[in-house]
């Protein structure tokens, strides 16, 4: 027999078992409320075929079939019985609990209503409706709820579609991991209160939509409020950068080594120095040049390199304080923005692949290709023999 996707209530030890069984009047029974036996008189909720009520020593008590080598149940017998019996309990109680009606975007949540229990005038079981056929309809006042319960299936896409298209509000109670040996009271509460549940439509999930686009206007207008005086700011610096003619004491050190080619990269987030390209690039290179031709280790890291920068006054600190909102605007501008650190990275990336640095490992540190060092190095005795 083909194994039944309701393992948790319907199955022990890997074969199939049956705790609800169905009376002569049609309602279920829970194996602890029957007498021993064939006195349960029930029947099986799938197939109709008489069960006996074994309440043994040994084994968990269940529900067997008449008849059968076995005694185990149909393909259909657990999961026909627990849908019946869960919407046997809604229609008898009247109350359910309705989980919270919420969206997000982002950070901004929307809440149509907190999940509590909620009590109802009326239940219809399996009535028509339209083009489906829901669980059960319970309602409150003027308004209808469809309550569908997964036993060993969601409901499918094709049905959600016609309750939104009906705009009905419409829920599903998840009983598909409900415990073999729970008690009927266990049941009663995981079915009108514990299980998980989820909305499968609800009309106010519209004003919500509606809601949130609103607030998401509001934050677009505010953060193009906040964002123009630093984008102009920021454009006003770059313009600054390409008209400077005057350069810092690196920037020679740099050139007379023979190594112009590994400053003056325009990488993104270069407005938030105070100084072009070529300066605080140079400033960072010229000390690991220092270090590496003379033999002793040297290395560049963020860490160190915004260190020296900021030691300078360098930084334009007005935009190292924006929020990742304003800095996503900016990205999204003319100006290639990206936070000082990101500059330094993708400066350092861009002589790696020019072969003037070599990144170690994964450490967020590089250092100077062996070649461009002896280069280095060759330059400056070339240049003390020519004095």
């Amino acid at each position: 027999m083909e194994a039944s996707l309701l393992s948790s209530f319907a199955c022990h030890d890997g074969q199939e078992s049956l705790v609800l069984g169905q009376r002569p009047d049609g309602s279920i029974a829970h194996i602890s409320e029957v007498p021993r036996g064939t006195a349960c008189e029930c029947t099986c909720p799938g197939c109709g075929a008489p069960l006996v009520a074994r309440k043994g020593e040994v084994q968990h008590h269940h529900f067997g079939h008449q008849g059968t080598e076995d005694g185990r149940p149909c393909n259909t017998g657990p999961e026909t019985a627990l849908h019946k019996f869960a919407k046997e309990v809604l229609e008898q109680k009247l109350q359910l609990f309705l989980p919270t009606l919420d969206l997000w975007d982002g950070s901004e949540r929307w809440v149509g209503f907190e999940g509590r229990s909620y009590e109802f005038d009326a239940a219809v079981l399996e009535n028509r409706l339209g083009e489906i056929i829901p669980d059960v309809i319970i309602r409150k006042g003027n308004r209808d709820l469809i309550v569908e319960f997964a036993v060993t299936h969601e409901c499918g896409p094709a049905k959600i579609a016609i309750m939104a298209e009906m705009d009905i509000s419409a829920i599903e109670v998840d009983l598909s991991k409900l415990p073999r040996d729970i008690s009927r009271e266990g049941l009663e509460n995981a079915i009108l209160h514990a299980a998980p549940r989820k909305w499968l439509h609800n009309p106010k999930i519209r004003e919500g939509q509606r809601e949130l686009e609103i607030r998401r206007r509001r934050r677009a207008d505010t953060l193009s409020r906040q964002v123009s005086p630093l984008l102009k700011a920021y454009r006003a610096t770059l313009e600054s950068h390409r008209i400077s003619l005057n350069a810092c004491l690196a920037v020679g050190r740099i050139k007379s080594d023979g190594m112009e080619r590994a400053i003056g990269h325009n990488v993104p987030g270069s407005g938030c120095f105070k100084v072009p390209p070529r300066d605080w690039q140079a400033t960072i290179l010229s000390g690991v040049i220092e270090q590496a031709v003379v033999g002793r280790s040297a290395n560049i890291t963020i860490k160190d390199a915004l260190r020296k920068i900021r030691d300078r006054d360098w930084i334009n600190f007005r935009f190292t304080r924006i929020s990742e909102d304003q800095a996503v605007v900016l990205r999204e501008s003319s100006v290639q923005f990206e936070f000082p650190e990101f500059a330094i990275q993708a400066w350092a990336a861009a002589l790696s692949r020019l072969s003037i640095l070599v990144p170690v490992s994964s450490t967020g540190r590089w250092i100077l290709h062996p070649m461009i060092i002896k280069e280095i190095q060759s330059k400056r005795t070339a240049d003390k023999q020519s004095k």
